[in-house]
């Protein structure tokens, strides 16, 4: 503890940490058993943690699946950002966004698992979260066109292509296994060489390794929560008290 409070600049720096950290290892509890079979009790108990404890970092499942939906959507705004930066081809672009966001996603730091999940949202958790998929999907749609703007990728359909693109890419929360034959960067290699070389023009363009920056995972943890889940949280907390926590739970290790 004493090293983690010295890399902290603030205490507000330092439960964000932590609150990343548990928003993590939920989705991995949550994906192995499904959102909708899982309780607070069993992510506690998986967390090896009180459910006391646990109400410190989330009020709710919801809470876990709406901030695991916006980290992932921060995770493709900066994985946009980052190929849009790149000096290159639409084709250059497209591959180095794809594999930032499989990577990220569902890499060591990553909260992959349950993010495909969105009709178990609340209506207006889901009414932000589509509207920043949205976003997300122009992006994909605006490095397509430039790639055929400029002979790197042919598309018939660019919008069925970005269809295509993620509906692969978010599969993978259902077979992908950290313990499996292969790891992320490999997968993600593999992945989106099948996909890029689908509609590339030249598909040996395809093959050359790039260099992914690493998780992006100090900045998500530290920003300051979105602003749509901030206003009803401090909205409830206006209309009601807050939320006692269990009594007689058992004594685990504290975060």
């Amino acid at each position: 503890m004493t090293k983690w409070r010295n890399a902290f600049r603030t205490s507000e720096e330092l439960h964000r940490f932590k609150r990343y950290a548990v928003l993590r290892e939920a989705t991995r509890i949550i994906s192995r058993r499904g959102f909708h079979n899982t309780s607070l009790d069993e992510i506690a108990e998986g967390l090896g943690i009180s459910k006391g404890t646990l109400y410190n970092y989330v009020s709710d499942k919801q809470e876990i699946l709406f901030d695991c939906h916006m980290i992932a959507l921060d995770l493709g705004d900066q994985a946009s950002k980052v190929a849009n930066d790149l000096d290159g081809s639409g084709l250059d672009k497209l591959r180095l966004l794809l594999l930032c966001y499989i990577e990220w996603m569902y890499g060591e730091a990553g909260i992959g698992g349950i993010t495909s999940d969105i009709n178990a949202l609340r209506p207006d958790d889901r009414t932000t979260v589509v509207a920043r998929r949205d976003k997300i999907d122009q992006a994909l749609l605006d490095l397509i066109n430039l790639g055929i703007r400029d002979g790197s990728l042919v598309a018939d359909d660019p919008h069925l292509a970005v269809f295509v693109i993620m509906g692969a890419v978010n599969s993978i929360s259902s077979w992908y296994s950290r313990g499996g034959r292969l790891k992320i960067d490999e997968i993600a290699d593999v992945i989106v060489g099948m996909l890029t070389r689908s509609i590339a023009f030249d598909t040996s363009n395809t093959k050359v390794r790039v260099e992914v920056p690493p998780h992006p995972e100090a900045t998500l943890t530290f920003a300051p929560m979105a602003s749509a889940r901030t206003g009803r949280v401090a909205t409830a907390k206006k209309a009601g008290s807050p939320k006692a926590k269990p009594a007689g739970a058992s004594r685990k290790k504290s975060l």
